[in-house]
Protein backbone atom coordinates (compact mmCIF):
# COMPACT_ATOMS: atom_id res chain seq x y z
CA UNK A 1 0.00 0.00 0.00
CA UNK A 2 2.71 2.57 1.21
CA UNK A 3 4.92 1.43 -2.21
CA UNK A 4 1.19 2.62 -4.29
CA UNK A 5 0.82 5.05 -2.83
CA UNK A 6 4.31 6.63 -3.58
CA UNK A 7 4.48 5.69 -7.57
CA UNK A 8 1.08 7.02 -7.10
CA UNK A 9 2.38 10.43 -6.04
CA UNK A 10 5.66 10.60 -8.18
CA UNK A 11 2.89 10.57 -10.86
CA UNK A 12 0.72 13.33 -9.92
CA UNK A 13 3.72 15.13 -9.41
CA UNK A 14 5.13 14.68 -12.77
CA UNK A 15 1.50 15.39 -14.75
CA UNK A 16 1.28 18.76 -12.65
CA UNK A 17 4.98 20.40 -13.64
CA UNK A 18 4.65 19.02 -16.91
CA UNK A 19 0.99 21.58 -17.32
CA UNK A 20 2.70 24.41 -15.70
CA UNK A 21 5.51 24.30 -18.14
CA UNK A 22 3.97 24.20 -20.97
CA UNK A 23 3.22 27.70 -22.74
CA UNK A 24 -0.32 29.03 -22.92
CA UNK A 25 -2.18 29.29 -25.94
CA UNK A 26 -1.84 32.97 -26.12
CA UNK A 27 2.02 32.80 -25.66
CA UNK A 28 1.83 30.53 -28.85
CA UNK A 29 0.06 33.02 -31.12
CA UNK A 30 1.88 35.93 -29.70
CA UNK A 31 4.47 37.10 -32.45
CA UNK A 32 7.76 37.74 -31.79
CA UNK A 33 9.01 41.35 -31.04
CA UNK A 34 11.62 43.13 -33.36
CA UNK A 35 14.93 43.99 -32.51
CA UNK A 36 15.03 47.54 -31.68
CA UNK A 37 17.54 49.46 -33.89
CA UNK A 38 19.45 52.06 -32.52
CA UNK A 39 20.29 54.80 -35.24
CA UNK A 40 23.52 56.19 -35.41
CA UNK A 41 23.18 59.81 -36.76
CA UNK A 42 26.29 61.45 -38.31
CA UNK A 43 26.85 64.82 -39.19
CA UNK A 44 27.12 65.44 -42.45
CA UNK A 45 29.84 67.48 -43.39
CA UNK A 46 30.45 69.50 -46.90
CA UNK A 47 32.63 68.27 -48.95
CA UNK A 48 36.35 70.51 -49.21
CA UNK A 49 36.88 69.11 -53.10
CA UNK A 50 33.44 70.33 -54.16
CA UNK A 51 34.20 73.87 -53.29
CA UNK A 52 35.72 76.13 -55.27
CA UNK A 53 38.92 77.58 -53.85
CA UNK A 54 39.02 81.20 -52.84
CA UNK A 55 41.41 83.06 -50.92
CA UNK A 56 40.92 83.35 -47.04
CA UNK A 57 37.00 82.33 -47.78
CA UNK A 58 34.46 83.03 -44.46
CA UNK A 59 32.13 80.34 -44.48
CA UNK A 60 28.93 82.74 -43.98
CA UNK A 61 27.98 85.12 -46.42
CA UNK A 62 29.16 89.15 -45.30
CA UNK A 63 25.86 91.09 -43.75
CA UNK A 64 24.88 94.15 -45.70
CA UNK A 65 24.95 96.80 -43.17
CA UNK A 66 29.25 95.93 -44.28
CA UNK A 67 28.19 98.11 -47.72
CA UNK A 68 27.92 101.02 -46.52
CA UNK A 69 26.31 104.20 -48.35
CA UNK A 70 28.40 104.94 -51.99
CA UNK A 71 31.01 106.68 -50.25
CA UNK A 72 30.54 110.56 -48.97
CA UNK A 73 33.55 110.99 -46.97
CA UNK A 74 31.91 110.55 -43.24
CA UNK A 75 33.57 108.67 -40.30
CA UNK A 76 33.17 104.80 -41.34
CA UNK A 77 31.83 105.96 -45.01
CA UNK A 78 34.03 103.56 -47.28
CA UNK A 79 33.51 103.75 -51.12
CA UNK A 80 33.40 100.33 -52.65
CA UNK A 81 33.72 99.24 -55.81
CA UNK A 82 34.19 96.14 -57.92
CA UNK A 83 36.24 93.77 -60.17
CA UNK A 84 34.76 91.80 -62.91
CA UNK A 85 35.67 89.43 -65.66
CA UNK A 86 34.25 87.28 -68.44
CA UNK A 87 32.88 85.63 -65.95
CA UNK A 88 30.29 88.00 -65.47
CA UNK A 89 29.27 87.97 -69.08
CA UNK A 90 27.50 90.40 -70.61
CA UNK A 91 26.74 93.27 -68.22
CA UNK A 92 24.34 96.03 -68.09
CA UNK A 93 26.71 99.23 -67.20
CA UNK A 94 24.02 101.62 -66.99
CA UNK A 95 22.10 99.89 -64.07
CA UNK A 96 25.99 99.73 -62.43
CA UNK A 97 26.17 102.70 -62.72
CA UNK A 98 23.09 103.49 -60.68
CA UNK A 99 24.20 101.04 -57.74
CA UNK A 100 25.07 103.41 -55.31
CA UNK A 101 27.45 100.52 -54.01
CA UNK A 102 29.85 100.97 -57.14
CA UNK A 103 32.23 103.82 -57.36
CA UNK A 104 35.05 102.43 -59.08
CA UNK A 105 35.77 99.04 -61.87
CA UNK A 106 39.05 96.75 -61.97
CA UNK A 107 38.55 95.01 -65.47
CA UNK A 108 40.35 91.60 -66.15
CA UNK A 109 42.64 92.10 -69.36
CA UNK A 110 45.08 89.71 -69.91
CA UNK A 111 46.49 86.04 -67.98
CA UNK A 112 50.02 84.72 -68.63
CA UNK A 113 51.51 85.34 -72.07
CA UNK A 114 48.79 84.44 -74.32
CA UNK A 115 45.09 84.69 -72.70
CA UNK A 116 43.20 88.23 -73.47
CA UNK A 117 39.55 88.51 -71.74
CA UNK A 118 36.75 88.31 -74.73
CA UNK A 119 34.92 91.03 -72.82
CA UNK A 120 37.35 93.17 -71.59
CA UNK A 121 37.36 95.94 -74.55
CA UNK A 122 33.47 96.08 -74.60
CA UNK A 123 33.25 96.54 -70.31
CA UNK A 124 36.38 99.09 -70.60
CA UNK A 125 34.64 101.20 -73.34
CA UNK A 126 31.00 101.10 -71.25
CA UNK A 127 32.41 101.83 -68.21
CA UNK A 128 34.19 105.16 -69.59
CA UNK A 129 30.50 106.04 -71.49
CA UNK A 130 28.76 105.40 -67.88
CA UNK A 131 31.26 107.64 -65.82
CA UNK A 132 32.76 105.04 -63.95
CA UNK A 133 36.36 104.91 -62.57
CA UNK A 134 37.70 101.93 -64.44
CA UNK A 135 41.42 100.38 -63.97
CA UNK A 136 43.14 97.40 -65.75
CA UNK A 137 44.53 94.16 -64.53
CA UNK A 138 46.40 91.34 -65.18
CA UNK A 139 46.49 88.05 -63.87
CA UNK A 140 50.05 86.88 -63.17
CA UNK A 141 50.99 83.61 -63.68
CA UNK A 142 54.89 83.47 -62.35
CA UNK A 143 55.80 80.06 -63.98
CA UNK A 144 56.19 82.64 -67.33
CA UNK A 145 58.13 84.77 -68.33
CA UNK A 146 56.85 88.22 -67.00
CA UNK A 147 58.49 90.65 -70.07
CA UNK A 148 56.39 88.27 -72.41
CA UNK A 149 52.91 88.74 -69.84
CA UNK A 150 53.88 92.83 -70.09
CA UNK A 151 54.14 92.86 -73.78
CA UNK A 152 50.95 91.52 -73.60
CA UNK A 153 49.04 93.60 -71.06
CA UNK A 154 50.32 97.06 -72.76
CA UNK A 155 48.73 95.40 -75.92
CA UNK A 156 45.25 95.31 -74.53
CA UNK A 157 45.77 98.05 -72.46
CA UNK A 158 45.55 101.73 -73.23
CA UNK A 159 47.57 103.63 -70.95
CA UNK A 160 46.16 106.88 -71.55
CA UNK A 161 42.43 105.50 -71.10
CA UNK A 162 43.35 104.74 -67.67
CA UNK A 163 41.50 106.12 -64.86
CA UNK A 164 43.14 103.74 -62.09
CA UNK A 165 47.00 102.44 -61.19
CA UNK A 166 47.42 99.24 -63.60
CA UNK A 167 46.73 96.22 -61.22
CA UNK A 168 48.71 92.72 -60.72
CA UNK A 169 47.15 89.70 -59.31
CA UNK A 170 49.38 87.52 -57.91
CA UNK A 171 47.98 84.45 -55.60
CA UNK A 172 49.09 81.77 -57.72
CA UNK A 173 53.05 80.19 -57.49
CA UNK A 174 52.67 77.36 -59.98
CA UNK A 175 55.31 75.11 -58.72
CA UNK A 176 58.21 77.70 -58.85
CA UNK A 177 60.27 78.79 -55.82
CA UNK A 178 59.46 81.55 -53.90
CA UNK A 179 62.81 83.34 -54.98
CA UNK A 180 61.71 82.92 -58.34
CA UNK A 181 58.07 84.38 -57.71
CA UNK A 182 59.46 87.39 -56.14
CA UNK A 183 62.27 87.74 -58.70
CA UNK A 184 59.28 87.59 -61.45
CA UNK A 185 56.74 89.60 -59.99
CA UNK A 186 59.15 92.53 -59.05
CA UNK A 187 60.28 92.53 -62.76
CA UNK A 188 56.64 92.79 -64.14
CA UNK A 189 56.03 95.59 -61.38
CA UNK A 190 58.86 97.01 -63.33
CA UNK A 191 58.26 96.87 -66.22
CA UNK A 192 54.57 98.44 -65.69
CA UNK A 193 56.01 101.51 -63.89
CA UNK A 194 58.13 102.46 -66.42
CA UNK A 195 55.21 102.11 -68.65
CA UNK A 196 52.83 104.37 -66.91
CA UNK A 197 55.36 106.46 -64.51
CA UNK A 198 53.84 105.24 -61.39
CA UNK A 199 54.27 101.68 -59.11
CA UNK A 200 51.20 99.38 -60.30
CA UNK A 201 48.97 98.11 -57.29
CA UNK A 202 49.28 94.47 -56.14
CA UNK A 203 46.17 92.59 -55.68
CA UNK A 204 47.07 88.99 -53.74
CA UNK A 205 45.39 87.09 -50.31
CA UNK A 206 46.44 88.03 -46.77
CA UNK A 207 47.53 84.41 -46.43
CA UNK A 208 49.63 84.51 -49.49
CA UNK A 209 50.96 88.04 -48.40
CA UNK A 210 51.77 86.88 -45.56
CA UNK A 211 53.66 83.47 -46.53
CA UNK A 212 55.59 85.02 -50.10
CA UNK A 213 55.66 88.41 -50.32
CA UNK A 214 56.14 89.79 -46.44
CA UNK A 215 59.75 88.84 -46.81
CA UNK A 216 60.93 91.38 -49.27
CA UNK A 217 60.95 94.39 -48.36
CA UNK A 218 61.25 95.60 -52.09
CA UNK A 219 57.87 94.55 -52.53
CA UNK A 220 56.44 95.51 -49.87
CA UNK A 221 56.97 99.18 -50.85
CA UNK A 222 54.37 98.72 -53.30
CA UNK A 223 50.52 99.36 -52.55
CA UNK A 224 48.59 96.08 -51.79
CA UNK A 225 45.11 95.28 -52.88
CA UNK A 226 44.41 92.24 -50.16
CA UNK A 227 41.76 89.15 -50.49
CA UNK A 228 40.45 88.21 -46.96
CA UNK A 229 36.72 87.34 -47.33
CA UNK A 230 35.66 87.68 -43.37
CA UNK A 231 33.54 90.11 -40.94
CA UNK A 232 36.54 92.69 -40.23
CA UNK A 233 39.21 94.32 -42.08
CA UNK A 234 42.40 91.09 -41.93
CA UNK A 235 46.09 92.04 -40.80
CA UNK A 236 49.24 91.50 -42.01
CA UNK A 237 52.35 90.58 -40.34
CA UNK A 238 54.17 92.72 -38.86
CA UNK A 239 51.10 95.20 -38.87
CA UNK A 240 51.74 96.27 -42.97
CA UNK A 241 49.68 98.95 -44.44
CA UNK A 242 47.25 97.82 -47.78
CA UNK A 243 45.17 100.27 -49.12
CA UNK A 244 42.05 98.47 -50.40
CA UNK A 245 40.24 95.27 -49.42
CA UNK A 246 38.16 92.69 -51.55
CA UNK A 247 35.78 91.23 -48.44
CA UNK A 248 33.19 88.99 -50.70
CA UNK A 249 33.41 87.13 -53.94
CA UNK A 250 29.57 86.81 -53.52
CA UNK A 251 28.40 90.21 -54.33
CA UNK A 252 25.35 91.43 -55.63
CA UNK A 253 24.78 94.21 -57.95
CA UNK A 254 22.54 95.99 -60.36
CA UNK A 255 23.20 94.92 -63.93
CA UNK A 256 25.16 92.12 -63.27
CA UNK A 257 23.76 88.37 -63.12
CA UNK A 258 25.08 86.47 -60.11
CA UNK A 259 27.87 87.18 -57.70
CA UNK A 260 30.30 89.61 -57.93
CA UNK A 261 34.05 90.58 -55.75
CA UNK A 262 33.02 93.48 -53.70
CA UNK A 263 35.78 95.55 -52.06
CA UNK A 264 36.57 99.05 -50.32
CA UNK A 265 39.33 100.95 -49.35
CA UNK A 266 40.34 100.62 -45.75
CA UNK A 267 41.38 103.15 -42.87
CA UNK A 268 42.47 106.83 -44.36
CA UNK A 269 43.33 105.57 -47.68
CA UNK A 270 41.22 106.89 -50.46
CA UNK A 271 40.24 106.86 -54.09
CA UNK A 272 42.66 109.62 -54.80
CA UNK A 273 45.70 106.87 -54.06
CA UNK A 274 44.99 104.54 -57.01
CA UNK A 275 44.33 107.15 -59.57
CA UNK A 276 46.09 107.48 -62.90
Amino acid sequence: MINVNRAYIYILLTLLISLFSMPSMAQKNAKPKKKQKTEIVTEIQPDPVGRKARPDRHPKELEKPMLIGGGTGAPGDYLHGIDVSHYQGRINWDEVARDSKVNYVYLKATEGVNTTDDTYRYNFNECKRVGLKVGSYLFFRPHLSAKAQFDLFVSMVDTKKQDLLPLVDAEAIKGVSIAVFQARLLELCELLEKEYGKKPLIYTGRNFYNKNIYGNSRLRAYKYFIAAYSFDEPSLYGDDDYVMWQYSATGSVRGIRGNVDMSRFVGRHSLREILY
